[in-house]
């Protein structure tokens, strides 16, 4: 995928879940619904981070650093404990500072993005730290792909709701 179409998906995608995020009010967004027993806004703070470590990532890739991957103390095995440990530390903020940050980590996620050269984005070998795998898996599974799984989780959440009620 060349680096037109990862922001092209990325913006896609972002803006859907956008649109139906929109849709909740305050309230929806801040109960605790989701099978994991997180609200909406928990979601937003888990997402900005995932884009966050993402562009982290990349720059200590762009500084020929070699970035701890997933989180400085944790392995991919350890998604849940981490994932956790990201809901323990934002649950408590408010709804407004969650959607703003939510914002600025997707801005400054796309800026990056979009910094990147061609070659940054769809060379296997220009970052070590991809195992030959390149930037695009890291963006998509961390962006676009992270806002599908999320989307499907609230509308069916939302389409559960309409049928209760």
């Amino acid at each position: 995928m060349d680096k037109a179409k990862v922001l092209e998906t990325i913006q896609t995608e972002r803006a859907q879940l956008d649109g139906l995020i929109a849709q909740l009010s305050a309230e929806q967004m801040c109960q605790t619904a989701l099978e994991n027993q997180w609200s909406i806004k928990d979601v937003l703070a888990h997402i900005a981070t995932w884009e966050r470590r993402c562009a982290g990532w990349i720059q200590a890739g762009l500084h020929g650093e070699r970035p701890d991957k997933p989180e400085k103390g944790y392995t991919w095995e350890e998604i849940d404990k981490l994932n956790q440990k990201t809901y323990l530390e934002n649950r408590d903020r408010s709804l407004d500072d969650v959607q703003s940050d939510s914002r600025l980590a997707y801005q400054d996620l796309l800026e990056q993005i979009q910094a990147l050269s061609e070659d940054d984005i769809t060379n296997p070998q220009r970052f070590p730290w991809t195992d030959g795998h390149g930037l695009v898996p890291y963006i998509a599974a961390n962006s676009y792909e992270h806002y599908q799984e999320h989307f499907e989780q609230i509308r069916k959440w939302l389409s559960d709701d309409i049928m209760q009620a």
